[in-house]
């Protein structure tokens, strides 16, 4: 894997360019690791009005979580519900290739359905400096002790528009449209070579 130096990581690298996978900042352990890649199948789920309790129980039996109707991450093996909003579901697996097809038929006419498959990327962030990282952009509080495991929000980093989950003590994701993935990732490649950066990238179709 190429390594970058830190003094100028995106030296002679057109701006709408993605940055190459690779190891940027001074040499030694990396204080964040980011894998990018095709999101697994994604749809969004809005329930209509007064079926908002009945939604959220319909998708916490039918993904085996547990999930309430706010903002917050609830993980399973094959898939994430992300509440975005007042009866306002995000729904990611691994799972299930018709997603949105299987959200319609689980919640019938309580709930207006919308496939996401294709609009966005989702980051895979990991290591101790990723609140460090992301607090360069962010526009609410991160620190770990603050934004805890299953936290969850929709909001503004670096002047993007992205969908942020905590998963575990040093995993995070953020969620990002397909047309954002240049600028994205040249904000962390940027705010991440103080820290060391490993950037990997996975293969296109991955979950």
């Amino acid at each position: 894997m190429a390594e970058h130096s830190s003094h100028d990581p995106l030296a002679g690298l057109p701006f709408d360019r993605v940055p190459p996978a690779g190891f940027y900042g001074a040499p030694g352990a990396a204080g964040v690791t980011v894998t990018t890649g095709r999101a697994p199948s994604i749809a969004l789920a809005v329930a209509r009005h007064g079926f908002a309790a009945s939604v959220t129980a319909r998708l916490a039996r039918a993904f085996g979580v547990e999930l309430a109707d706010r903002a917050g991450a609830a993980i399973s093996a094959a898939s994430t519900v992300i509440g975005t909003g007042p009866g306002r579901f995000l729904v990611l697996s691994t799972s299930e290739p018709d997603l949105a097809g299987t959200l319609r038929a689980l919640l019938g006419t309580e709930a207006a359905v919308t496939e996401q498959d294709d609009a966005n990327v989702l980051f895979e962030l990991t290591g101790a400096k990723v609140p460090d990282l992301l607090a360069k952009g962010a526009q609410i509080d991160l620190d770990p002790r603050v934004f805890l495991p299953g936290d969850a929000a929709t909001t503004v980093i670096a002047h993007i528009g992205v969908t942020l989950w905590r998963v575990n003590e040093t995993g995070w994701r953020v969620l990002v449209a397909r047309s954002f993935e240049a600028s994205f990732t040249r904000f962390l490649v940027a705010g991440g070579a103080e820290f060391g950066l490993r950037l990997e990238a996975v293969p296109a179709g991955r979950g």
